[in-house]
């Protein structure tokens, strides 16, 4: 396997995507370094148990710079890092003149900000490691659908997007690839109660291609073709993993 006793970080890692990516990652033997803010890890140290791979976790607040740095470096100071999956994110469901400045800042702050950070201070780490390694950022496609609850987050994920292409460009004399993925509407416990209310899910689910909602897993699945030995010349790349959402 590809991704054997290679060390992936995986950001937001206790619960939704975050998880079913740990889990997956985990099946193909990739070390796992987890970094989570609430919640409960003990899930995440199970699976890596049950798969025989290495785990460390690693607590902290990425609206908090100065958290945010000290986790890049006790991430650095676990040896030899391949992979780093950006999926830590918050979405406020909020209607756009009720958005307050600290809302927006907070959005932006976890989305953008701490992406920006730990991708810096990771990958100056692979560099000086000669690793020519692998960045994995989350977006999301209300940073091209657009979403009226969702402005902010809409516009923190257009930036996202910007970054990946930018990265890609700046990282890619070293080696290193930098890709996004833009999952669609998967029910999470973040944002199931909005996603599930009848009304949204019809509409949703009508402008679906494949008529049905996504999994963990489809994005999982995903996040592992692009750290794995198959996406070697794929970077600057916004992958779009939506059921068909954006094309119907």
């Amino acid at each position: 396997m590809y991704l054997k006793n290679k060390k992936i970080v995986v950001t937001g890692a206790s619960k939704g995507l975050g998880l079913g990516i740990v889990t997956r990652l985990a099946k193909e033997g990739a070390d796992i370094i987890a970094h989570y803010h609430s919640g409960d890890i003990s899930e995440v140290k199970q699976i890596a148990e049950r798969a025989d791979v290495s785990f460390q976790a690693f607590r902290a607040d990425l609206s908090n710079e100065a958290e945010t740095l000290e986790l890049a470096e006790k991430i650095t100071g676990c040896g030899e890092i391949y992979g780093l999956v950006n999926n830590a994110g918050v979405c406020f469901f909020e209607e756009f003149f009720d958005i307050t400045p600290e809302s927006y800042d907070l959005t932006f702050a976890i989305n953008v900000k701490s992406m920006f950070l730990l991708t810096q201070q990771i990958t100056k780490h692979m560099v000086e490691n000669g690793v020519k390694g692998r960045v994995v950022n989350f977006s999301s496609i209300v940073s091209e659908a657009g979403g009226v609850l969702q402005t902010h987050y809409g516009a923190a994920k257009g930036a996202v997007n910007a970054f990946t292409k930018s990265t890609a460009v700046a990282l890619g004399p070293y080696g290193i690839t930098v890709n996004a993925i833009l999952p669609g509407p998967i029910p999470t416990k973040h944002n199931s109660e909005f996603l599930l209310d009848d009304v949204v899910k019809n509409s949703v689910l009508e402008r679906m291609a494949l008529g049905s909602f996504g999994e963990a897993a489809h994005i999982a699945d995903i996040a592992v073709y692009l750290l794995g030995e198959h996406a070697s010349w794929t970077t600057g790349s916004l992958l779009t993993v939506d059921g068909g959402f954006l094309c119907k």
